[in-house]
């Protein structure tokens, strides 16, 4: 069986150079976060820590229309590499097309976009791997000439090879970016989630049976035993602020967001840190 912990991670990037060699130019993208709670444990003793590194390459082409349309096209390929726990890393192909519709002319027109994305998820635990695909729905509106407003509303779904990593959610979404200073740009995000959650604890759980989740093991976290993982519905609000910096052509991001989970028990906290940086080429 193929497994990505195998895999070099130098063959990987050899592929996404590959991939889009022949193809028009477009953004790469590469970013490292840091997550306080990355089994989205809900008790104190089964909390993780962990850094992932995520890269994305992709490209396209966009064709305008009359009357305000606009319609694009994307294709793109994105790595997942978790250093202290490799069975999460992953390799994810994937399109997507988007349909821009900006009813006037001016930049203080809002423009409204529909996103429609599909992609495969290679995971090293085969378990992990499935296929996706998600429908966006956002409206951005600038107000005077430094600040940018958007709202959006986005319906996921990813079908797992084992049914304890499937996902259902709805997010609404809100965004404010202002750009007063020359380089610079600064952002505040929030957002509401509802939909089915993956969490990962130490066993036994009695009180997990007990509630009726539905439990499976794994070796994800390379620990003296198995972890159980199982999913559940809730409710996820969060907040995160970001500030850019433009090089050029280029730029670099730095993000902070807190996420809280909610739902019949007593839920859980994430915090994570991420810088990126993300070029054309």
């Amino acid at each position: 069986m193929w497994h990505m912990r195998h895999f070099p991670l130098a063959s990987i990037w050899f592929g996404l150079g590959v991939a889009v060699s022949a193809q028009s130019s477009g953004p790469i993208t590469t970013e490292v976060t840091w997550h306080d709670n990355v089994t989205n444990a809900e008790r104190p003793q089964d909390r993780l820590s962990a850094v992932q590194w995520h890269s994305e390459i992709s490209t396209g082409i966009s064709r305008a229309l009359g009357g305000g349309h606009r319609l694009l096209g994307m294709t793109g390929l994105r790595t997942e590499i978790w250093p202290q726990y490799q069975g999460l890393n992953a390799l994810v192909p994937g399109i997507a097309g988007t349909w821009e519709y900006k009813p006037g002319l001016g930049p203080w027109i809002p423009v409204f976009a529909l996103t429609v994305d599909g992609a495969w998820s290679v995971a090293a635990e085969r378990a992990r791997s499935g296929r996706g695909a998600s429908a966006n729905l956002h409206v951005r509106q600038r107000v005077g000439t430094d600040w940018l407003v958007t709202a959006g509303w986005e319906r996921r779904r990813f079908d797992a090879v084992n049914h304890a990593f499937d996902l259902t959610a709805r997010e609404w979404s809100g965004r404010i970016e202002w750009a007063g200073m020359e380089n610079w740009r600064i952002a505040v995000e929030g957002r509401w989630r509802e939909g089915t959650v993956v969490s990962y604890s130490r066993p036994p759980r009695p009180d997990l049976a007990l509630l009726g989740k539905k439990l499976t093991y794994v070796d994800s976290f390379e620990q003296s035993e198995p972890w159980l993982v199982y999913y559940f519905r809730a409710r996820t609000r969060s907040g995160a602020l970001e500030l850019e910096r433009r090089l050029g052509r280029a730029a670099v991001i730095l993000r902070y967001e807190v996420r809280e989970t909610l739902h019949a028990g007593p839920g859980y906290g994430n915090q994570r840190l991420t810088m990126r940086y993300s070029t054309p080429f």
